[in-house]
């Protein structure tokens, strides 16, 4: 059961540009309009079809994973930045999503509710504002939140298909960015009521780094009231080689050249599944480009405050790392 609130006290103005800015006024918008009740589905009715999906994705997913072994072995990388057949046939303006690909959203959705939204930022919020509130207390206090995600992309076959190395590498260079996306995620609409300005927050970062924090986290908010959207957007981010904008030389060397490739064949499943969700979403072609590129430049401007939040943790914690979770410390301690 589902319990919608508006921020607005239920006065929110429905369109086509805001329905997915408030469920809640949403909902009574379709019942005053004449949707009857019993329409909506429930539990019950969710979890038999949440069933029956994960049985057929798993099959599926079977079946793809021994011809993607055959198909790593013979790909060139002429083949490799060639759109797929599927692709060049697909006619952007009436784009209709697969039955495959509604089982792998609806398993992306569960799979995402069932791990990551189990924590929030409340820990955080509650800390108390002295001396003993330091930097890695506060760190160590979203180690939960780190490993959750990481719980979430283990369980995608596509990326628990490759190499150790290469999951290494990806979670160690994106997964710090892509916390800060999941994180503006869960205040906007898991706890609302929390996302304003905190003296937790200002204690801890310098204010102007705070300043860049919050207004990241404001340019981020126009996605994050997809839900699916969003997911989709995690996963496609954390299978890009290199989001770390700081070079490591060692973190380099993990991937060679047929890693990155294996990396990349697994990212165009979801790229061209992201794109074609974007487009069965937007009114029309225009729209879907302006969200993609959007998209892009938000979490290209993510990375300049990345860059940031870096220097600022690896200049301050040094003489404390020692107090870091190992989760945390793997993070954000540099190669040796």
């Amino acid at each position: 059961t589902y319990e919608f609130r508006c921020r607005s006290d239920g006065h929110c103005s429905i369109t086509h540009d805001t329905r997915r800015q408030c469920n809640c006024c949403r909902l009574a918008k379709c019942f005053r309009v004449g949707m009857n009740a019993k329409a909506i589905r429930t539990d019950d009715h969710q979890q038999l079809e949440r069933t029956r999906s994960i049985e057929s994705n798993q099959h599926k997913q079977e079946e793809k994973s021994n011809g993607n072994k055959q198909e790593l072995q013979i790909i060139s990388k002429q083949e490799l930045i060639r759109p797929s057949e599927s692709f060049m046939h697909f006619c952007p303006y009436s784009p209709i999503l697969s039955s495959n690909d509604n089982i792998i959203l609806t398993n992306i959705f569960h799979t995402y509710e069932r791990t990551c939204k189990l924590f929030t930022y409340k820990e955080h919020l509650s800390m108390p504002v002295d001396e003993t509130l330091t930097l890695p207390k506060f760190m160590n206090a979203s180690a939960n939140i780190y490993m959750a995600l990481i719980y979430y992309l283990k369980s995608i076959p596509d990326f628990n298909s490759l190499p150790v190395n290469s999951k290494m590498s990806l979670i160690k260079s994106n997964l710090n960015q892509i916390v800060r996306l999941h994180s503006s995620y869960i205040m906007k609409t898991v706890t609302p009521d929390l996302d304003t300005d905190s003296p937790v927050f200002l204690h801890v970062f310098p204010e102007d780094l705070y300043i860049d924090i919050r207004a990241n986290g404001i340019a981020v908010s126009p996605f994050v009231h997809d839900p699916i959207l969003i997911r989709l957007f995690i996963v496609v981010l954390m299978l890009s080689t290199h989001m770390n904008v700081r070079y490591e030389k060692n973190l380099i060397n993990h991937c060679n050249e047929s890693s990155n490739r294996n990396i990349l064949i697994v990212q165009n499943v979801y790229v061209e599944l992201l794109w074609r969700y974007i487009c069965s979403r937007c009114s029309n072609y225009q729209n879907c480009v302006k969200l993609f590129s959007s998209f892009i430049a938000t979490t290209l401007c993510s990375q300049i405050v990345e860059v940031k939040i870096d220097k600022f943790i690896r200049t301050t914690l040094p003489s404390q790392n020692h107090q870091l979770e190992p989760i945390m410390k793997s993070m954000w301690e540099p190669e040796k």
